[in-house]
């Protein structure tokens, strides 16, 4: 999918992407209850890294009280450079996205450079720990929890008797942990409603850590971790939950420095038998299809812009030439044309449909050909003023949702059909809505959009509790337009002021499919000219 439709979900802000991309050699994929993994190298080695990453899992489900989900999709790179020229980011380790369509994740197989603390692995299980934070719908972790457990959790050591054992210091983050300015706990709990400097950012991964391995593993404050989350939630004041989950809060920062003074850590095992973990893995090598789309499939998920969008459709079409009959082929080439068509109003849908027709061909139950059949007509709809193409759009999406009643993606695009038309929203396509947003909670957009058809039912306060954890992302600027809305509601304001807030600010299509780019166009424009930002 083109960028400005992700870049709300995104772990990292992605620039204008680059086409350097590691040479494909002898690529695999991997597929487990949860995962489905491409990497570039033996069946073996694969199958080792996925086993292991259902491990971590498990462990989080069972920590964090997490349900079945849509199966992430991980792309393990040859190395952090690989990563880092995919991304045009040379400051990334790895990242992660969700959104209704797919949650994946870009990783390196392995790092160049030995950091202690800091391996393939680690990044890996740090980004889960994210995705896993994001599992209840509404349920708000605050940014130092959130980047605090997951600090505490890319730690974890997969022991060779199936358990796993939690705890460890983290020595990446050795010297912020133990020495240096350290935040107060206060100020810790107060940071979500406070500008954070690049240079103090490391104390939400330190101070973090420390906060959070002390409630979670010294067996001291039993259950006050629990009680603060559900309390912060409740009222979404960090400093009153604080004082009346933890007590005296100079007390509590007294008790992890001296927490911090010990030489060793408690930690803490679970088990084997305490854990689910899948035993069924299948592993193949790629088609040759799919060997020589896999490279411009991963430029085309990471996003594109105008005109890399036409510089990839160029680069990709001579495969879909060579693979008519590959359905993952003629999948990812109604994605790549469909985006160049959005993109670019001089460039018709007529690929893009081709495309899609090809795969509906070789494969009648392929969810996505069927979403972009519908999306294309919802693009023509739009495009040539014709009410009845959006209409006939949703038939798709019915059918997609037939094939596949648990995937969020159809309900999605029902919903955003009916902002595209002009139309109110009807009762089925909002409950479709709230579907989704269990079904893929961590789609901060899916909780933008939920959290506008709960204020029109007026619950302020669900509202809030639905929104609040895209809100404060750990990856989403401060001043992004969802924390305003959390803001105003905080603020006391009235059900007709913010659906009025919400209409004059067009917040409602800022996180619709078929609106996101125009939005993010305009926004733009807006820095360009230089025009302030209400």
């Amino acid at each position: 999918m083109f960028k400005k439709l992700h870049i709300a979900a995104a772990t990292v802000s992605l620039g204008c992407m680059g086409y350097s991309v590691p040479a494909m050699a002898e690529w695999h994929r991997a597929e487990s209850k949860h995962f489905i993994a491409y990497a570039d190298t033996s069946e073996a080695k694969l199958q080792e890294r996925v086993e292991r990453l259902e491990r971590f899992d498990a462990l989080m489900r069972k920590l964090f009280q997490v349900d079945e989900t849509v199966k992430v999709q991980v792309f393990m790179l040859p190395s952090i450079s690989d990563v880092q020229d995919l991304a045009n980011n040379p400051n990334i380790g790895g990242f992660y996205n969700a959104s209704a369509q797919l949650a994946y994740g870009f990783m390196p197989f392995r790092l160049s450079q030995h950091v202690e603390g800091y391996t393939a692995e680690t990044v890996s299980m740090h980004e889960y720990a994210h995705h896993m934070l994001l599992g209840g719908v509404d349920r708000y972790v605050p940014l130092w929890a959130s980047e605090g457990l997951a600090t505490m959790f890319m730690t974890a050591r997969l022991d060779s008797d199936g358990g796993i054992t939690i705890g460890a210091p983290n020595p990446a983050f050795s010297q912020a942990m133990y020495s240096g300015s350290r935040w107060s706990i206060e100020k810790l709990l107060a940071s979500d409603r406070e500008e954070i400097g690049k240079t103090e950012r490391v104390e939400l991964y330190s101070r973090g850590w420390a906060l959070c391995h002390y409630l979670w593993l010294s067996g001291e404050r039993q259950g006050q971790y629990v009680n603060f989350i559900k309390l912060l939630n409740e009222s979404g004041d960090a400093l009153a939950a604080g004082r009346e989950a933890f007590g005296d809060l100079d007390k509590l920062n007294d008790d992890v420095n001296a927490y911090l003074r010990r030489k060793t850590f408690p930690a803490s095992k679970l088990s084997a038998d305490q854990l689910s973990t899948p035993s069924e893995f299948s592993v193949r090598s790629l088609t040759a299809g799919e060997d020589a789309i896999l490279q411009y499939r991963m430029k085309s998920l990471l996003g594109v812009d105008k005109e890399s969008s036409v510089d990839l459709a160029g680069k990709a079409r001579p495969v879909g030439e060579q693979f008519p009959n590959d359905p993952f082929v003629q999948r990812s080439m109604a994605e790549i044309e469909y985006d160049v068509a959005s993109l670019n109003d001089d460039v018709s849908f007529d690929a893009a449909d081709a495309a899609a027709n090809r795969t509906l061909d070789l494969d009648p139950d392929n969810l996505m050909a069927m979403s972009y059949k519908g999306r294309i007509a919802v693009k023509r709809g739009l495009r040539q003023d014709r009410p009845d193409l959006i209409a006939d759009a949703r038939s798709w999406f019915l059918k997609a949702n037939r094939v596949d009643p648990n995937h969020p993606l159809p309900f999605v695009l029902y919903y955003d059909s009916f902002l595209a038309a002009d139309e109110a929203v009807p009762e089925g396509a909002a409950m479709g809505l709230y579907r989704a947003a269990f079904l893929m909670p961590q789609d901060i957009s899916l909780r933008a959009r939920a959290s506008i058809e709960i204020l029109k039912s007026g619950e302020i306060a669900r509202a809030r509790s639905v929104i609040a954890p895209a809100a404060f992302y750990p990856h989403l600027p401060q001043d992004n337009p969802m924390r305003k809305l959390v803001d105003k509601i905080d603020a006391g304001a009235t059900q007709a002021e913010l659906l009025e807030w919400i209409d004059a600010e067009k917040f409602d299509k800022r996180y619709n499919e078929f609106f996101a780019q125009q939005i993010a166009e305009e926004d733009e424009a807006k820095e360009d000219s230089g025009e302030a930002d209400n």
